[in-house]
């Protein structure tokens, strides 16, 4: 008896279950698709100076604003300005940047930032004029 094989629980432990292994994938896959379908969603081309901008969903790639946060579009740029002060490691590197928004941070100080348009959507309309 000593020479049947046996399965080891601790092996099962660590190796995981198949089946959850391909469901996670599964999820992994279809939020990268919805990811690049935000990114790429050309919803950015109707940004204009003077509208309200907001982060699209899962685009956020800098400390602030927060998402669902106004920022003035203040110029969207003919030329973008292509980043290379970023090693190709960084997030950053070659980072297209065509838009200039604004916003009003915690100290109510007013600042204009460079941003990739692509990960901008306008802003709900909300009456304010």
């Amino acid at each position: 008896m000593e020479n049947e094989p046996h399965e080891s629980r601790t092996l099962k432990l660590v190796g995981g279950n198949t089946d959850e292994k391909r469901a996670e994938a599964r999820r992994y896959c279809a939020e990268l698709v919805a990811s690049y379908r935000r990114f790429s969603s050309g919803t950015e081309k109707s940004l204009q100076p003077g509208m309200l901008a907001q982060w699209k969903p899962g685009m956020k790639n800098r400390k602030a604003p927060e998402y669902n946060t106004p920022m003035m579009v203040v110029e969207v740029l003919e030329q973008p300005i292509i980043d290379t002060t970023f090693d190709s490691g960084s997030v950053y590197f070659h980072e297209h940047l065509d838009i200039i928004l604004g916003f009003v941070d915690e100290d109510d100080e007013f600042y204009m930032v460079h941003y990739d348009s692509r990960r901008f959507e306008p802003y709900p309309e909300t009456g304010v004029e």
